[in-house]
């Protein structure tokens, strides 16, 4: 299928010299930025199995630059996330995936904080990470989160944004008295902070863009979990977010870990990321890695 990722398909329709075979069972075409050279209707996994002999190897080398790399990478978020004391949205994506044990199930809101966990979460999650999109992304957020609580026998971290949150308050509807352990993680930058990252972020004015993209709300988010009966924590420092979470999850039931943020620091945050992440690897191609 199409890949999600924008960064990922801009690349791939930047590419000149490479060749790009789509293969794909049903007859379809997925090629939305129309690069393919060939289109193939065939089984995928059946297709790479009958190339696999002969495709060359990697060359001596290729595996070991790559973790090098990854190495250098991480060890850059690293760093710059510990120059923030203050929460913030990678780093607590990062908390999150790196910090719960397997017998946790890590459930991801649509919008940025899967974004987040894909970019700067840890290398290596013990807890299993579910996700779900409805048809405006952050539909049934709360509800499915709550599902996977019920059905999936294991406590529930939810890590969501303020209007997803919101979008779907009514799922909170009696859920004290379930008999649940579900922990929703709220990232509160008070409305849409996917939009500050598109362009009508710089295009528009400020007050014209908060109108139709930033969507600030005025709700009390601890004040409507309260009126649901659920317990609240409010975190005001990164190293704060995962220990509150493994006593809410300890104690069972339906709790709000509530962190502020702000959509702006946010941006500036992510292109540090990528800043740094790109000094730290071009360091090592520029030696020879």
């Amino acid at each position: 299928d199409p890949p999600a990722s924008k960064v990922l398909s801009g690349w791939l329709s930047s590419l000149e010299a490479a060749e790009q075979v789509v293969v794909d069972a049903d007859d379809q075409w997925p090629d939305p930025e129309r690069r393919a050279d060939l289109v193939v209707h065939a089984d995928p996994q059946r297709c790479c199995e009958e190339l696999a002999p002969a495709v060359s190897p990697a060359p001596e080398g290729w595996l070991e630059a790559w973790v090098e790399a990854e190495d250098a990478a991480q060890q850059a978020v690293d760093r710059v996330l510990e120059g923030h004391p203050e929460p913030t949205e990678p780093a607590v994506a990062r908390a999150l995936t790196g910090g719960l044990s397997e017998d946790v199930i890590l459930f991801v809101s649509s919008s940025m904080p899967i974004r987040d966990v894909e970019w700067f979460g840890a290398p290596t999650s013990p807890a299993p990470v579910l996700a779900n999109r409805g048809a405006n992304g952050i539909d049934g957020i709360v509800s499915t989160a709550l599902g996977v609580a019920a059905g999936g026998g294991r406590p529930v971290v939810a890590l969501v944004g303020d209007l997803a949150f919101l979008h779907d308050a009514g799922g909170l509807l009696g859920a004290a008295g379930r008999g649940v352990t579900c922990t929703f993680v709220v990232l509160d930058n008070n409305g849409g902070g996917i939009f500050s990252f598109l362009p009508q972020a710089a295009s528009l004015p400020p007050a014209r863009f908060e109108t139709l993209f930033g969507t600030p709300q005025e709700v009390d988010l601890a004040a409507l979990a309260a009126v649901h009966g659920l317990g609240v924590t409010a975190v005001d420092k990164a190293h704060e977010v995962l220990p509150a979470v493994h006593e809410a999850v300890a104690g069972g039931g339906v709790h709000l870990v509530h962190v502020q943020s702000d959509r702006r620091a946010n941006v500036v945050l992510h292109e540090e990321l990528q800043r740094e992440i790109g000094h730290a690897v071009g360091r090592l191609a520029l030696h020879g890695g």
